[in-house]
């Protein structure tokens, strides 16, 4: 394992959850943290409740290791280094539950508890700030999915320091992805057009 730091006041977080893959259909979260080369920090736990969505999933996830990025957020400012942490995400509906709380609560969303909407309030506050990740760069998902090839390699380097953070890139692939070569299976069925506008309207205004 390999670490160092390129720039002591960014601590940058990778959180990312697995939806309902334990055999009592918990979800599963996992999280990394690096300052620049190697994963100073990583953590991959199964989830204490079960979730009705993906999107939920990771709300959890990112409450689960939000205590760990806030406490590391404390001790460096403790050491005189004042600290921005950046929280990133692969799921743009949680990122809208995040950064506007219950506000973004639609029908499917309303039911979650209170205190997943903690980050909400860290933000308000400018202790952490969530940005979007794409999946492909979700170095998180080593945590919580099987992932085989490519992928699995250039994770792999990545949380150990071979190469720096910032440098990898690769198709998501699963080993549950036994059609994945197949062209057939990536074709998609046509959705109507009202269900579309639908969709892009609730996105719009930022309800999930």
């Amino acid at each position: 394992l390999r670490l160092s730091a390129d720039n002591l006041n960014v601590v940058k977080w990778w959180i990312d959850a697995s939806y309902g893959v334990h055999y009592d259909m918990k979800s599963h979260t996992g999280g990394v943290m690096s300052m620049g080369t190697g994963a100073a920090y990583s953590t991959s736990k199964k989830q204490k409740l079960n979730t009705k969505s993906s999107t939920e999933a990771e709300l959890v996830g990112i409450d689960d290791v939000l205590p760990q990025a806030l406490w590391t957020k404390y001790f460096l400012e403790g050491q005189g280094y004042g600290t921005d942490s950046i929280i990133y995400e692969d799921n743009q509906s949680t990122m809208k539950l995040a950064d506007n709380g219950k506000a973004s609560s639609g029908k499917g969303t309303r039911h979650i508890n209170i205190r997943y909407f903690f980050i909400t309030d860290c933000i308000a506050r400018k202790d952490v700030a969530i940005q979007y990740c794409p999946t492909k760069d979700m170095v998180a998902d080593y945590f919580t999915k099987p992932l085989q090839g490519e992928l699995f390699y250039k994770f792999r380097d990545q949380i150990m320091g071979v190469v720096p953070m910032e440098t990898i890139h690769g198709n998501h692939r699963s080993v549950l992805d036994n059609d994945s070569n197949d062209p057939a299976s990536s074709e998609k069925p046509d959705k109507p057009r009202s269900s579309m506008r639908a969709k892009t309207n609730q996105t719009k205004k930022g309800v999930v």
